[in-house]
């Protein structure tokens, strides 16, 4: 029988082959797990990239504005005559009024009695006139007849001077019966006035936008009976800032957005430029006027208007190089620097067409990637295949 020696030492041959063997696979796990990461992170760290060249442009310079669309012309319809009971109305909101036309009646039985009575004091002004003229007819022959008696020394001076005095007497009455029937004529005349002053009537050609009052109401000279708006022509008031300003020029073009009409603008034309700023805001008002023959504009729609100011030059990239950081909104590019992907935050200005304006963050001359920069992230190996030079203007 072995010796318990002998059974000690192939016990220790045993453990040391097992762990040799144990060793060797451990150590051939690790190196094929190396060379394997080894080989993906050389088969993806270097990335194909398509770059372009930072670059300045020509770029339109538009203003953008906002206002609100309000009428052309704008117009309360209140009542010459307070106190008056609103008889009939005869148009309704949304109807379309010529200028002239009847909007309402005031009561009248008051002001046609006073007419009334206003012809009858005429007619009898009239009528004693007449009588006047007629006793003036005989007063005249007798003073005639008396002048030549007292030629002939038949009657006395007395007489004579007696009816002298009562033809003067009837030509004063006479010209106060004139009087009294110009001023009947006169007081008749205010009072026909007055009764077209019960009828009101619209100023202005254009639609019915707003109504006040109903039928039966007391006519309030400070309280309006409807408003009416002229839409076939509308504007946008607004304001631009001092740096602006000066290019601002009456008769230029504007395009106008409503979102009522989604992708749809309106041709506008700058009307009014306020000759002065407002001192606090440092910014004057414009006026816009737009032709809205077909009413599709409506008073109180909010407008986004934009104004081409001629060209300006811009630093700008592709728009395909433009990323944003999630739920923040805010722009980034990757450059391509020294075989690498670098991150830039950047700031974006005006986007027109393909490009996009620049406003901090980059200079002339850079490349940035605008293909494969879904693959590569800050550091990442880079190889520039294509080098796009861009455009010479936007």
């Amino acid at each position: 029988m072995p010796s318990s020696k002998s059974k000690g030492k192939v016990g220790l041959l045993i453990a040391l082959v097992i762990i040799i063997v144990f060793g060797a696979i451990t150590f051939f796990n690790y190196w094929r797990f190396r060379n394997i990461k080894a080989e993906k992170v050389e088969r993806s760290e270097i990335v194909p990239v398509e770059t372009a060249v930072v670059q300045m442009m020509a770029l339109k310079n538009i203003l953008k504005l906002t206002g609100d669309i309000r009428p052309l012309k704008e117009v309360y319809v209140t009542p010459k005559i307070p106190g008056k009971i609103i008889e009939k109305i005869f148009v309704e909101k949304g109807d379309g009024v010529r200028k002239g036309d009847l909007i309402a009646t005031l009561e009248k039985d008051t002001i046609k009695a006073q007419i009334e009575q206003a012809k009858t004091q005429l007619a009898s002004a009239r009528a004693r006139l007449k009588e006047v003229e007629a006793n003036l007819v005989l007063v005249r022959k007798d003073r005639q007849r008396l002048e030549n008696l007292f030629k002939k020394k038949a009657i006395s001076q007395q007489k004579l001077d007696q009816v002298r005095a009562k033809y003067t007497a009837m030509l004063a009455s006479k010209q106060l019966a004139q009087s009294q029937i110009e001023t009947a004529r006169a007081s008749l005349h205010l009072l026909e006035i007055l009764l077209k002053d019960h009828e009101v009537r619209s100023p202005i050609a254009g639609h019915v936008s707003a109504r006040y009052v109903d039928a039966g109401n007391m006519s309030n000279t400070s309280k309006p009976i409807v408003r009416i708006s002229r839409e076939d022509v509308v504007k946008i008031v607004t304001t631009v800032t001092e740096k602006d300003y000066p290019l601002i020029k009456k008769g230029m073009n504007a395009q106008v957005f409503v979102d009522a009409f989604p992708g749809k603008s309106f041709e506008g034309t700058v009307t009014v430029v306020n000759p002065t700023l407002d001192p606090g805001t440092r910014s004057a008002q414009i006026e816009i006027r737009i032709h809205n023959k077909a009413l599709a504009l409506r008073s109180g729609m909010f407008a986004h208007i934009l104004l081409s100011l001629g060209q300006r030059q811009a630093l700008v990239v592709p728009r395909e190089a433009l990323n944003r950081l999630p739920g923040t909104g805010s722009y980034y590019v990757f450059c391509a620097e020294g075989g690498k992907a670098v991150l830039k935050n950047i700031s974006v200005g005006e986007i027109q067409g393909n490009y996009a304006e620049v406003t901090e963050g980059l200079k002339e001359g850079e490349g940035v990637i605008i293909r494969g920069q879904n693959r590569v992230k800050d550091g990442s190996p880079i190889k520039v295949v294509t080098q796009w030079q861009g455009a010479e203007e936007g």
